[in-house]
């Protein structure tokens, strides 16, 4: 009781301290949400509405159950999770952060997963997507399209490797259905008479709850824009920084290094421009960039808390998973970056077509990304499928 007392008496003094200073620096804070109000209507909206409906629609039409029952064996095997997690995987590398989270909570919503399989589905799941990655990072602010290779391989392989590791969390709960071979067809039929609304109301309710999403996504953009704003208009940042070069061993001649990470911390893409401003070497950049996309930031983590509050996910468990694939994607970077299996990749990414990411450039390379993604799964639960049947027939 104590404790949850004090964390209210600490969030009142944040939230307190914020607002004087909105007061305080009106026009600084108003030209701050105007540009987060400006990134979520012409990048995010569009970006992400369609596929929070279309996700919607999916799981209510039984297709998700029915493209779990194609992916059981594959997802059971390398990451103990129902084959549905395939679909929620795909869709948050086609459109990114926070997509797969909400399927994710979905799902566990729906009781298509238990809470054990959601928690590890979660850590797979959480995302950057490709055209952030390849259009704002590597070739609007890094200036430099031939590293998108090496950010999108590390990025997702640290994603991989989280989903892998957490396959051992609680190892004794074996993925429901895991050993089930059913037929896809009457998986989708199945969950389509349980589900029992019409099409009219399915897409009516899919509109409301994407919207709604989307607007809490666009509040967080908002308010985390202008929290940005106030620490650096304040002092604060100066403060903290100076404060962690007065701890012992740590000696930064530059303290625009520290103030540079916290940034990130704080918000992927602050955090980034501020990084590409630096005098540091390419790879050191692509490192440091590699671990701010990873982790995501508190901006995103505090999206998917928002998204995962209703139900039983652990959020704590979660944001250990994501700091840790932070650093995981930047030691794949690290050791990527001297080798030419990247290189290979750079005249398949179209630098060019994302160059510049208005709405129509968002909706058609996010659908051909998830494609594409959908086809490499079924191929690989398929070779899976074989191997376990000539096992059996053995």
């Amino acid at each position: 009781m104590i404790r949850k007392n004090i964390h209210t008496f600490i969030n009142a003094l944040i939230f307190v301290f914020i607002i004087s200073s909105i007061i305080a620096f009106p026009k600084e804070t108003f030209n701050a949400s105007l540009e987060g109000l400006d990134l979520w209507f012409n990048v995010v909206c569009p970006a992400l509405l369609p596929f929070f409906i279309c996700a919607e629609i999916l799981v209510g039409l039984g297709v998700v159950s029915f493209i779990g029952s194609i992916f059981r064996p594959l997802m059971s095997i390398i990451f103990n999770i129902p084959g549905e997690g395939a679909f929620a995987f795909a869709m948050s590398i086609a459109s990114g952060y926070p997509v797969g989270a909400k399927i994710t909570a979905t799902l566990r919503s729906n009781k298509q997963c238990t809470k054990v399989e959601a928690q590890r589905m979660l850590s797979l799941c959480s995302t950057s997507g490709p055209l952030f990655i390849i259009g704002a990072v590597s070739v609007g602010m890094l200036k430099k399209p031939e590293f998108a290779p090496l950010l999108l391989l590390s990025h997702y392989l640290s994603a991989v490797t989280c989903g892998f590791i957490m396959r051992f969390y609680k190892k004794n709960i074996k993925a429901s259905n895991s050993a089930i071979i059913q037929n896809p067809f009457k998986e989708l039929i199945k969950y389509r008479e349980k589900d029992g609304r019409s099409f009219g109301q399915l897409m009516g309710d899919s509109i409301k709850n994407g919207v709604s999403l989307v607007l809490l996504v666009g509040g967080y953009i908002i308010i985390f824009s202008v929290i940005s704003r106030v620490i650096e208009i304040t002092g604060l940042l100066t403060f903290i920084t100076n404060a962690i070069n007065l701890l012992p061993f740590i000696n930064i001649d530059n303290k625009q290094y520290v103030s540079m990470m916290i940034t990130g911390i704080l918000e992927v893409t602050n955090g980034i421009k501020v990084c590409t401003s630096q005098y540091l070497p390419d790879i050191l950049k692509v490192i440091i960039i590699s671990f701010f996309i990873g982790f995501g930031g508190l901006s995103i983590n505090a999206q998917v808390s928002g998204i995962i509050q209703e139900t039983d996910i652990n959020f704590l468990i979660y944001f250990f998973m994501k700091i840790l694939q932070g650093f995981l994607a930047s030691l794949y970077t690290l050791i990527l970056y001297k080798m030419p299996i990247h290189q290979v990749f750079n005249s398949y990414i179209p630098h060019n077509s994302i160059s510049y990411l208005n709405w129509y450039n968002n909706i058609t390379l996010s659908s051909l990304y998830l494609t594409c993604f959908l086809l490499i799964l079924i191929l690989l639960s398929l070779a899976t499928f074989m191997f376990r049947w000539i096992r059996i027939k053995k």
